[in-house]
């Protein structure tokens, strides 16, 4: 953020008691020349950011921009002339996509013919929905009306494919009246040939995902018109791994980059159909995503020419509350209010709106926020930024119009965004949810942008991974902040009683063990008690939730016993050689840099000498150059001596283990691996699997994580297993992955594990 403008702000903002977020921003519009200097320096900001992103697009020129387009495309058609390949497949389905990406802005020509040329490709690898939806962007976008049979030919094809009828019909109806050549013709009449059969199956229904989200037969909410508030309990007893309850979030907000999801659904598997105006910078999975998507980007797509988003972190989330099915789903309830007051008294606890039981948009309003524990300073930068994307609304879109279009009275509905969105800027704090998910790592760099549905190395077909390749999905990732206004009501323990599965935007909390009837129903706001010491999750929820945590993991006389367990060493003085827990830093082994980890002081419990930890550097000197068979050797030996010096499930044993996974399967696919390194890895693997299981259980995405490179070595039949165990991991762990990752899990299951 800007520091001159946030400073002059600040300066503006004369808050000596925090009362409300109404009052607050008051306090920037109501005295009449001060408004006028705030909105100028945030008018100010804003032009330069949009100077500084304009400045740094047009360093390129349009002709250089048309002509690489052009050249990527080309590139794309030659790997078709080999589409008996489906890498070559793969590929030119890549190229098309950075021909897209680089023909943005600069030509509608270039543009649609890398939307048609890349559907061919799709449609040729079985993507046949991206296929349809790729043809539908290349007719909007300006494709050549000579060349339509051919765009409506690969329609209907894909609509054969996808069973649609009704489609099928549509597309025929349309070559029907156009003049074909006799190619054209001949696969009209292949395809009307397939329409009756289409016409004559029986439709299957997909499971009514709506009832799933209202299903809240387990559980009940308790409020205790107390501090405490409300929470969860369960009405019955709930069984280990049971769904608990489903939610769909009202809003969610990209972390990082806004390409690495589809911003609707948030899908993270998908082939990216990137917004035409904001360079984009915004992308959907599909033409239906985008245009339910329409009415909320309309009014972001020019913050995200400038990069606003950029700068405002977790305001921008507050803003998607407001645009996502928030504010203007409200304005009837509001048809009444007079005054600017008025409304906001009607939207705060109390209030007739706050309190209506139907409307959506009042739940994220009941959610708890703690600007009021906050220090002033804190809450000083939140106005400021609500304010600059007030000003923003207002310079930039037409938000302002459509809120005045449909209130009859006049009202300062600046001053009222602003203040909601200070008030969700609060919410978010303490109850934005961190949708967490596993993401393939793409090794290669050879490509503009990284989908990896497109990456040739990955895919034999659509969903269905090569032998030998689920290890490169053993990452984790935060990709966006949700609002989960159902969820937010489970209050925190140090021990939490579900798991969560994020598929796309819909959470999914499953038990983590038998819940009684009555028990109260716990999430976990940090890192849980088997992973981390009682009191850096106090010095955490305190920081960041104002409150002290008493849950009974907390409040027991031996609060640290069961982290603890996983840290014990043996001191490596030869005069001592006791077993002992560091003091601090527990997880000494994370620091991020060499210098950082030559700095680390650990010292021994009983005799208090330093540990020199030279099994440790020697591990890590060694993971540099696994290349060699020789220093593969190594590294296995110094990894069967560790049980010197840790003790039991040991984290740090743990951690090494998988990195020296990660890293020596790097050469899992060259043929450079023999029988010793599968042996070994199987060991390191199983040792971290267990770990996993007593640390956080088997129904975790950081137990599948390391799961994937046991399934490989399964795979590749270099290690036997016995069913019955595999499909007990199958059933219970998986059901954490979302929905398009279970596909990929499973159908890798079936294609080698099953066989195998």
């Amino acid at each position: 953020m800007d520091s001159k403008w946030l400073n002059f702000l600040l300066s503006q903002l004369r808050l000596v008691n925090y009362e409300n977020e109404y009052e607050t921003m008051r306090l920037l519009f109501d005295k009449p020349l001060s408004c006028k200097l705030v909105c100028k320096s945030a008018q100010d900001l804003l032009e330069s950011l949009k100077r500084n992103e304009n400045y740094e697009f047009l360093l390129k020129d349009k002709q250089t921009r048309v002509r690489e387009a052009a050249n990527l495309r080309k590139e794309g058609n030659d790997c078709m002339a080999e589409k008996e390949k489906p890498n070559k497949v793969l590929e030119a389905c890549r190229l098309y996509t950075d021909a897209i990406f680089t023909a943005i802005g600069v030509d509608n020509m270039e543009l649609s013919l890398g939307y048609a040329n890349r559907a061919l490709a799709l449609q040729c690898f079985g993507y046949y929905q991206q296929a349809y939806d790729d043809c539908e962007c290349a007719l909007e976008i300006g494709y050549p009306k000579k060349l339509y049979p051919k765009i409506i030919c690969r329609q209907a094809y894909c609509a054969l494919q996808l069973n649609n009828a009704e489609l099928l019909t549509k597309h025929l109806n349309s070559l029907e009246s156009m003049h074909l050549n006799e190619n054209f013709r001949r696969q009209e009449q292949e395809l009307r040939a397939n329409l009756w059969k289409l016409q004559n199956q029986t439709e299957k229904t997909d499971e009514n995902v709506e009832l799933i989200l209202k299903n809240r037969d387990s559980q009940e909410i308790v409020n205790t018109f107390s501090e405490i508030g409300r929470y969860m309990r369960a009405k019955r007893l709930i069984k280990q791994n049971e769904l608990i309850f489903s939610e769909r979030a009202t809003a969610l907000a990209p972390i990082g980059s806004a390409i690495q999801l589809c911003n609707h659904c948030a899908k993270t598997s998908f082939i990216p159909i990137p917004c035409q105006h904001c360079r984009g910078r915004v992308v959907y999975c599909s033409l239906a995503c985008l245009k339910a998507h329409k009415n909320i980007h309309l009014h972001e797509c020019s913050a995200y020419q400038m990069q606003l988003f950029a700068h405002v972190g977790i305001a921008h989330l507050a803003l998607r509350i407001i645009l996502d099915n928030g504010l203007l789903t409200i304005l009837d309830l509001l048809r009444n209010k007079q005054t600017t007051k008025a409304i906001w008294t009607s939207l705060t606890e109390g209030g007739d709106v706050w309190s209506n039981p139907t409307a959506a948009y009042s739940e994220s309003l009941r959610m708890v926020s703690h600007l009021k524990k906050m220090a002033l300073e804190d809450v000083k930068v939140f106005a400021a930024v609500s304010h600059l994307i007030v000003v923003y609304l207002s310079r930039y879109t037409s938000f302002f119009d459509l809120l005045s279009s449909n209130h009859r009275f006049d009202c300062n509905w600046e001053l009222i965004v602003a203040a909601l969105i200070l008030k969700h800027i609060g919410q978010s704090m303490v109850n934005g949810h961190v949708c967490t998910v596993i993401r393939p790592k793409i090794f290669e760099n050879y490509s503009l942008t990284e989908y990896h549905l497109l990456n040739e190395d990955l895919w034999v077909k659509p969903w269905h991974l090569r032998r030998g390749y689920l290890h490169r999905f053993a990452y984790i990732d935060d990709v966006a902040t949700l609002n989960l206004p159902y969820t937010s009501i489970c209050n925190h323990s140090c021990l939490p009683l579900f798991q969560p599965k994020f598929s796309g935007r819909i959470i999914s909390a499953y038990a983590m063990r038998d819940i009684k009837e009555r028990e109260e129903i716990t999430n976990c706001y940090t890192q849980h008690s088997r992973v981390e010491r009682r009191q850096t999750r106090q010095e955490i929820l305190k920081k960041s939730y104002h409150f002290i945590c008493k849950c009974g993991e907390c409040m027991r006389p031996d609060g640290d016993h069961d982290v603890n367990q996983f840290h014990q060493y043996r001191c490596d003085n030869e005069k001592c050689r006791h077993v002992f827990v560091p003091q601090t830093p527990l997880k000494w082994w994370q620091r991020k840099t060499s210098n950082d980890l030559q700095n680390i002081n650990v010292l021994c419990a009983v005799c208090g000498s330093r540990q020199m930890f030279k099994w440790f550097y020697d591990y890590q000197k060694l993971l540099t150059s696994l290349n060699s068979r020789l220093t593969r050797l190594r590294l296995y030996q110094l990894y069967q001596n560790l049980d010197e010096y840790l003790l039991a499930f040991n984290s740090c044993k743990a951690f090494m283990a998988s990195k020296a996974v990660q890293e020596i399967f790097k050469f899992l696919n060259d043929g450079s691996l023999n029988e010793e390194d599968y042996k070994n890895l199987t060991r390191m693997i199983k040792y971290s699997l267990e770990y996993e299981t007593y640390t956080s259980g088997s129904s975790c995405i950081s137990y599948i994580c390391e799961m994937t490179y046991l399934w490989d070595i399964i795979a590749l039949g270099k290690w036997k297993y016995e069913h019955k165990d595999m499909n007990s991991i199958f059933n219970e762990s998986l059901i954490v992955l979302g929905d398009e990752m279970f596909l990929i899990f499973s159908n890798y299951y079936k294609d080698y594990l099953v066989k195998s």
